[in-house]
């Protein structure tokens, strides 16, 4: 009986600790998100300008070292989600950027979340709609969410076929990142993450090569050479 006890009473604590966690890492993002919005609130995107738009995927790399001489523009924000970018697009569509990389979505997946395919894909749509509105010259690259640990694979792979039909509707075009970057199992590939989220040097370097062509594209003839060299 005691014994019953005991192992109850552990599994309150464990319960009370874990959503104590819980609370302390939701009240910490909200924070940051509010003090990376603010900081892009006060250094608008400009027109002409090319934006890597996401999480914290998107926020770990140095995109202006990256593409060095390119009017970039890091626009990625740690935890965020689909629906944290359409909340922020007031900051970014109103300077007509002339092209949006857009990388969202990871942070939907978990099960705590409480969001299932449909509703992802909902305010995706909702998204795209608004940048094919309120910006219609800019330049929209749908990329596909990378892949992560092996129990996300399928999943992952599912909303990327529906994200492909949905950049297809808009008109927009879809960049294909998962095959680069997952094993045969679809999970990242080791040597491109150490905690099978997000990525290592080398995982940006391949990001780079998938996209530059793109990226010269859209660049001024002066800038096109140093892209591509």
């Amino acid at each position: 009986m005691w014994f019953n006890v005991i192992i109850s009473s552990l599994l309150v604590i464990t319960l009370i600790y874990l959503m104590l966690a819980r609370m302390a890492a939701e009240r910490l993002a909200r924070t940051h998100h509010e003090q990376k919005c603010d900081f892009f609130a006060h250094h608008p995107v400009q027109k002409g300008d090319i934006v890597f738009l996401g999480d914290s995927i998107t926020d770990g790399a140095r995109w202006d070292e990256l593409f060095p001489g390119l009017p970039v523009k890091n626009r990625g924000i740690n935890a965020d989600t689909t629906r944290g970018v359409l909340a922020r697009l007031d900051s970014i569509l109103p300077g007509q950027p002339a092209a949006i990389f857009l990388l969202i979505g990871t942070n939907d997946l978990p099960w705590f979340m409480f969001r299932s395919d449909h509703d992802i894909l909902e305010t995706y749509a909702a998204i795209l709609e608004r940048c094919r509105r309120e910006s219609p010259s800019t330049q929209i690259f749908v990329q596909s969410i990378l892949p992560r640990a092996r129990g996300y694979a399928k999943r992952i792979q599912r909303l990327n076929v529906e994200l492909e039909k949905l950049a297809r509707r808009f008109g927009y075009p879809f960049v294909n990142l998962f095959p680069h970057f997952a094993d045969r199992e679809g999970q990242i590939r080791p040597e491109l993450s150490n905690d099978r989220l997000h990525l290592m040097a080398i995982g940006y370097d391949l990001w780079v090569e998938q996209i530059k062509p793109l990226i010269a594209n859209l660049s001024p003839t002066t800038l096109v050479e140093e892209v591509t060299s």
